[in-house]
Parts: C-alpha cells; structure tokens; sequence
C-alpha cells in the first residue's frame, strides 16, 4: 500500500468510529438508566349484556287518567277595592275563616274622615235653616191667610147692612171690601209663591248637602273590603304601605258549604281523553280508607293571564256529606277512559318506536325478527296488541 493511500483509510476508519459511537449514544437515549418498560393492558372486548324475554299474554287492561286534586269551594269570588289607594293591611290571614260583613282589609283614608265630619256639620246647618224658614212660613202665611178671611168677614157685613139715607155709600163700602179681599187674596198668593221657591231652595241645598257626605261616606266605605259571605280566605295579594289599583283583585274567598275537586290538566298525551261527565273515582288523603265517587264537570283551558287565578281547569264534583273536608285537602283521583278484558298484551318495556313505526323484537329461534305491531289501550305498564304478535311468543326488551 502506497503511501498516499494511508490518509484515506485512516479517515475511513475514523468515519467508522464515529458513526459507531453516535449509534450507541441515540440507543442510550431511548432508554435511560433506570427506565422501566411497561406493556400496555389491552382493552377487552365488552359483553353484551343478556336482555329480558317476555311472553305475549291475555289479561284485562285498563286505560285510566290520575289526577292530583285539592278540595275547594264551588263559590269562589276575587275581591277588590272600588277605589286605588295606599294599603293600610289585612285583618285575615289566608287558610282563616271570615263571617259576612267582616273588614277584611282597609285602605289608608287620609283625610276623608275629617272631610265627612266637615260635611255633616254643614248638612245640619242646612238642615236647621229649613226647619227656621218652614216654621217663619207657617207664621206669615197664617197672618196672611186670617187677614184675608178678616176682609171677606167685613165684605160680608158690608152687603148685609143697608143704608136707605145714602145708598151710594153703601155701595161704595161693598166695593172698598171687595178690593181689600182680593188684596188680600193676592198678597196670600205671592207670599205662598215666595216662600215656595225659599223652602225649594232650602231643601235643594240640603239635598246637596246630604248627598255629599253620602258620597263621602261610601268613599270611607270603599277604603274597607268586606265578606260577601260566610268563607275561608283563598290568598292575599298585597303589602302593607303598596299602592293598590282600584279593581284589581287583592284577596280571593270560597265558600266552605259546597265543596268540589279542581285539578291541573294532564300530559298532551291524556288530555283529549277527558270528557265531560265521566266518573271519577276519588281518595282523599284525610280519608285514605275511603274512595268517593265524583263526575267531572268542567275541562277547560288554564288560568287567566292577569294570574289572578291558580289555574285549575278540571273540575269534578262529589258528595260526601259525612266527611269533615277542608278547603285545600288533597285527593287522589282515577278516571277510567277504556277498559279491555281478555286482551293480548306486552309489556310496555319491549316496545320500540321509530317515528311513526312500532315494532318488537322477537325471538325466532338463534334468530332475532323485528315484527311491527298495531297497539291499543295502555294502563301505563302493559299495552293492548291489535295486530302483529301471537299469545305466548317470546319477546325481547328493548
């Protein structure tokens, strides 16, 4: 080997070398002294969980409505004062029993008592100065009148004297009397007349004076919210020191003599169902021993909106004279829309729905078919099957 060979194999070599080195280095690298390998656990492939059979069976079903219902009274009023004004409080609690006639509320009324007392002050005065001016008419028109029946005495004494001497002057002592007479008479008239019109406005203005503290008197009478009837009170809407709006309900009332049950509507689902007159089988919870029978008498849409009601469209009625209710119990209500006896019926649990589709899955076999079905009545656990399914096949849940 040549002398100008060496350099290059001596390069070579230490190429080598140095590409050795580097390789060990990268491959400590990857693991440091130290370092522990871990195999990851693989994932297990999950089981499926065995799911329920069920048999296509005969039995009676019935499609029912429940209901949560509260006692109250056929006659329910919402009550209000005639005039706004500020509150002055309640006297009743809501739940508290009210006699007719009672002050169940008051309005703050200011000045107005001073105002009434003002008014029947000058109701009396007015009241005196026609009693003063009917007794100074009866006195003038009495000396008015025995001054006329003085002039016809004398008219009659005059005509029934004679004067033979000097006739004119009788005649002329008649006609002197006939003059005093109708003097007399006129003056009658018109002090009658006059008083008449005196005595009209004596009694107009005591008129207006009455029918001023009348208007004051019911101003007072307003601020006050009174029991139409004996009654529980149903609700307070209000505090005290709030303006209260005149007309707007601020009290609710019932009467506790003629009870009904009222109740919410149901689901989308079971509110076409109601109708009227059906029977309704009724527990009450005071009286769960005991089931009463009811007629549903109203199914109508919910409260109003200026919410001045609880919204309870149901209405059933009952009678059940020997049960000590009260306003607010709750009942328990069962409305029987359809009973089925005999009727092919699968569990609630097994049904599949796909829009407008139902359909079970049945077991064939190793097999599993989807069959569609044709459903009935439901009371909620099992439904009726029109159409689909046999008695005593088997059926998946779902």
């Amino acid at each position: 080997m040549g002398s100008s060979q060496w350099p290059v194999l001596a390069t070579g070599y230490w190429l080598v070398v140095w590409l050795l080195t580097l390789a060990t280095a990268l491959a400590a690298c990857e693991q440091l002294p130290g370092d522990v390998l871990v195999t990851p656990t693989p994932i297990p492939t999950p089981v499926p969980l065995p799911k329920a059979v069920y048999r296509v069976e005969r039995g009676d079903i019935i499609d029912s409505v429940t209901l949560l219902g509260i006692v109250d009274s056929q006659r329910r009023v919402n009550l209000s004062f005639r005039i706004g004004g500020r509150l002055n409080g309640f006297r009743v609690q809501p739940g508290g029993p009210v006699e007719a006639g009672q002050v169940l509320a008051e309005l703050d009324v200011g000045f107005l008592p001073h105002e009434l007392a003002k008014a029947q002050k000058q109701l009396e005065i007015a009241r005196l100065r026609l009693s003063a001016a009917e007794g100074s008419r009866s006195l003038t028109l009495a000396d008015a009148q025995a001054a006329l029946e003085l002039a016809r005495l004398q008219l009659e004494q005059a005509r029934a004297s004679s004067n033979p001497v000097n006739p004119d002057a009788e005649e002329h002592a008649i006609v002197r009397q006939e003059l005093a007479v109708e003097t007399a008479e006129t003056k009658l008239k018109l002090l009658t007349e006059q008083h008449d019109r005196e005595m009209a406005l004596l009694e107009a203005e005591v008129e207006f004076m009455a029918i001023d503290v009348d208007m004051l008197q019911a101003r007072i009478e307003q601020t006050r919210l009174l029991a139409p009837f004996n009654g529980v009170v149903r609700y307070t809407d209000g505090e005290i020191g709030q303006m209260i709006a005149e007309y707007v309900p601020v009290m609710g009332l019932a009467a506790p003599d003629a009870l009904e049950v009222r109740s919410s509507l149901p689901s989308e689902e079971e509110a076409p169902k109601l109708r009227l007159g059906q029977t309704v089988t009724i527990v009450f919870r005071d009286y769960p021993q005991r089931e009463v029978t009811g007629k549903l008498i109203q199914v109508s849409t919910p409260a109003r909106a200026d919410g001045t009601d609880e919204g309870l469209p149901i209405r059933i009625e009952f009678t059940a004279p020997d049960l000590d209710l009260e306003i607010g119990s709750l009942a328990d209500m069962r409305i029987v829309v359809e009973k089925k006896e005999d009727a092919l019926t699968i569990p609630n649990v097994t049904i599949h729905s796909y829009f407008n589709r139902r359909y079970v899955l049945v077991k064939d076999g190793e097999r599993t078919l989807e069959v569609d079905i044709t459903l009935g009545v439901t009371d909620g656990e099992r439904t009726e099957v029109l159409a689909g399914l046999e008695e005593n096949e088997q059926i998946f849940e779902r």
